[in-house]
C-alpha cells in the first residue's frame, strides 16, 4: 500500500494520524482556533480547514490569502482543505458563482494546502478534472463519502473505497452512521477487507455518533490511517477531545498491535 509523506507526517504508517477541524465562521475565530492547535501539547498531525463554515468562501482572492496565512501559522502540520456539501454533513451553502468546483480548482491551482477533500459523488467529470489537476500541482486528494443516515452493507462500503482509488484518490475516506452495534462491526469488517485485499492507498473509515466512537479510538486495529478529533468545537457527531483520543490510541497501540 502506498504511503503518503507530507512534511513530517507519514499517512499509512504507524499510529493513525490525528486530524482536528477548524470550523469558525470569521477569520478571527478560525485563526484563534489555529493558534490553539499550535499551542496544544497533544499530538495533532493534520488540520482540516472546513471552508463550508467560512464567511469568505465565495471571495476567492480573500480565501486564498487567508489560506496562505493558515498554512504559515500551522507550520509542520498538514493542511487539509475541505468544502463539505450539505447532503454529506456540511453547512448550508448558497453558492452559484463561483461554485464548489470552481473554488476547489482555484485552491488546487494555488498549491497552498497539502491536501484537498473531493467528494466521490460530486460528479465524475468534475472529480476527474480536480484529481488530474491536483496531481499536476503536487496536491494530494482525499476522496470522501459521508452517510449521516445509515451504514451501508459491507460490500457497498468496500466498493465505494475501491472506486475512490480507481478514480485517483490518494486517500479513500468513508464515514457512516450506525444504528446498532452490528453496523459498527460492519464498518470494521469493511475496513479490514479493504486493507487486506484491495487497498493501494491509505484509507480512513469512521463510524459516527456515540455508537461509532470506538471506530475513532480503535480504527487502527482494522487499518484506518487517520482519525478525527475535536479541540473545542467538533465538525461531526462523536468526535472525541484530542488529548483523550491521543492517550487512548497510544494505549491501544501498546496492547493490541
Amino acid at each position: 500500500m502506498k504511503k503518503i509523506e507530507i512534511k513530517k507526517c507519514v499517512i499509512g504508517e504507524g499510529l493513525p494520524k490525528i486530524c482536528v477541524p477548524l470550523v469558525g465562521k470569521t477569520e478571527e475565530d478560525i485563526a484563534g482556533q489555529a493558534q490553539k492547535i499550535c499551542d496544544c501539547k497533544s499530538r495533532i498531525d493534520i488540520v482540516e480547514f472546513r471552508a463550508d463554515y467560512y464567511e469568505g468562501l465565495q471571495d476567492i482572492p480573500r480565501l486564498l490569502a487567508f489560506l496562505e496565512k493558515l498554512y504559515v501559522m500551522l507550520g509542520d502540520k498538514v493542511l487539509l482543505f475541505t468544502i463539505r456539501s450539505e447532503s454529506e454533513g456540511g453547512e448550508k451553502l448558497k453558492l452559484k458563482t463561483p461554485d464548489v468546483y470552481d473554488i476547489n480548482r482555484a485552491v488546487i491551482e494555488s498549491t497552498i494546502p497539502d491536501m484537498v477533500d473531493v467528494e466521490l459523488y460530486s460528479g465524475d467529470e468534475d472529480v476527474d478534472k480536480l484529481v488530474k489537476l491536483a496531481h499536476e500541482k503536487g496536491i494530494y486528494i482525499v476522496m470522501s463519502n459521508h452517510d449521516f443516515n445509515k451504514t451501508p452493507e459491507v460490500q457497498d462500503m468496500v466498493s465505494r473505497m475501491c472506486r475512490m482509488q480507481d478514480m485517483g484518490a490518494d486517500i479513500a475516506k468513508i464515514a457512516v452512521m450506525p444504528q446498532n452495534n452490528e453496523q459498527l462491526i460492519n464498518l470494521f469488517t469493511a475496513t479490514s477487507i479493504m486493507n487486506t485485499k484491495y487497498a493501494r492507498v491509505p484509507v480512513i473509515t469512521i463510524s459516527m455518533g456515540k455508537l461509532g466512537a470506538l471506530s475513532r479510538i480503535a480504527g487502527q486495529v482494522f487499518g484506518s490511517s487517520v482519525t478525527f478529533a475535536a479541540l473545542e468545537q467538533s465538525s461531526a457527531p462523536g468526535q472525541i477531545p484530542v488529548a483523550e483520543l491521543d492517550e487512548m490510541m497510544t494505549k491501544i497501540d501498546k496492547y493490541c498491535n
